[in-house]
């Protein structure tokens, strides 16, 4: 069940901001349209009305049609924005002058216009449900107070009356909640397919497991990261990681630990580089991280921080006994421009090579 009001008010202010263009050019439209029978109005007035009572009518009528073409200004600019308050209280004008027409002139025949100046509020203007809600609270309860006490009509025609306003005033709050209704459940699945938009680009661009970037979208940001550092004259280094004897982990304890392994990598990897450092899960066990404003010393000292902290790390296989893992790590760096990814990956992957080579839970460094 959709509520007519978000209690997040940043949610209610996106549903807001979703509506605002529609019914913008709806009120504006209308505003205008309105403006264009009021004008009639006014010359129905010199046709019908006695001269006693032409001076009301053509007053409060052309005043109503003055705020109407002024609230429509608003949507021509931004800066005509703070005239859009008037269409706020022009049904309460509208309704105030057809009660005045009614009570104090005994003008019966525009009795009508209060019915459809509340149809106009719930269904037709393009208010939000609450605002059209507390308006023609206040336009009716005033226009039965004053029929009640001036008494004008018969208490036949009072009841009829009011009959018929109940009627109107029922029928569309129906109709103006429906379609706030359809309006807020219309911006929910709006919301809710941006939403699977959003899940969908994440796990296209993140390794499942362990959440980090993929190889695919690592190779996509990191070129474009080179020609940002290149133009900016600045250092990037690259550390390629590898889990030592991870196929003996796997074989020995299970592909269970073997994903704990993973994840502790992972969240120690995350743990221990800056947001402005690119991680991601390379393939396997294997993972890079892409360092930018780093220079080769700078990307050593990380590397090697990172190498030590993986080693005194360890996981639990059941209650009583541990496991510990290291890693090994290659370091390059960005050597001249118009230098390719690929390049720098080859050689951090070579250093990878080297500090396998040389004994594992190394750290070594392609110059």
């Amino acid at each position: 069940m959709f509520t007519l009001k978000y209690f997040d008010k940043n949610k209610e202010n996106l549903f807001s901001l979703s509506i605002k263009e529609v019914r913008q050019k709806q009120m504006m439209y209308l505003s205008n349209i309105t403006a264009f029978f009021y004008i009639l109005y006014i010359g129905i007035d010199f046709l019908i009305l006695p001269t006693t009572q032409l001076y009301y009518a053509i007053t409060l009528h052309s005043l109503i049609t003055f705020f109407l073409i002024l609230s429509s200004l608003s949507f021509l600019s931004n800066k005509l924005n703070h005239l859009a308050k008037y269409i706020i209280i022009l049904p309460v004008l509208t309704a105030a002058t057809g009660s005045f027409m009614l009570t104090k002139i005994g003008i019966f025949y525009y009795i009508d216009e209060i019915y459809v100046i509340v149809v106009w509020v719930f269904t037709l203007i393009g208010f939000k449900f609450l605002e059209s809600l507390i308006i023609n609270n206040v336009i009716v309860i005033s226009h039965i107070s004053l029929i009640l006490f001036f008494k004008t009509l018969t208490y036949e025609a009072t009841v009829v009356h009011m009959f018929i306003l109940c009627a109107s005033f029922t029928m569309s709050l129906v109709g103006g909640y429906i379609m706030e209704f359809y309006a807020r459940s219309n911006f929910e699945n709006q919301l809710n397919i941006l939403d699977m938009q959003e899940e969908l680009k994440k796990q296209a661009n993140h390794d499942y497991l362990t959440n980090l970037y993929n190889r695919r979208y690592f190779n996509e940001i990191a070129q474009n990261l080179i020609k940002i550092e290149n133009r900016e004259n600045k250092p990037l280094s690259i550390i390629m990681i590898d889990i030592d004897n991870f196929k003996y982990i796997n074989d020995t304890y299970g592909h269970t630990i073997g994903d704990d392994v993973i994840k502790l990598l992972a969240f120690l990897l995350k743990k221990h580089t800056r947001d402005s450092d690119i991680t991601a899960r390379y393939g396997g066990e294997e993972f890079v991280i892409l360092l930018p404003s780093t220079n080769q010393n700078g990307a050593i000292k990380i590397a090697e921080h990172i190498r030590t902290t993986v080693e005194n790390q360890n996981i639990s296989i059941n209650t009583d006994k541990y496991i510990n893992f290291t890693i090994s790590l290659g370091v390059s760096s960005l050597n001249h421009k118009n230098e390719l990814i690929s390049e720098i990956l080859n050689r951090a992957d070579k250093a990878l090579y080297s500090a396998k080579e040389n004994g594992k839970n190394k750290t070594e460094v392609s110059y």
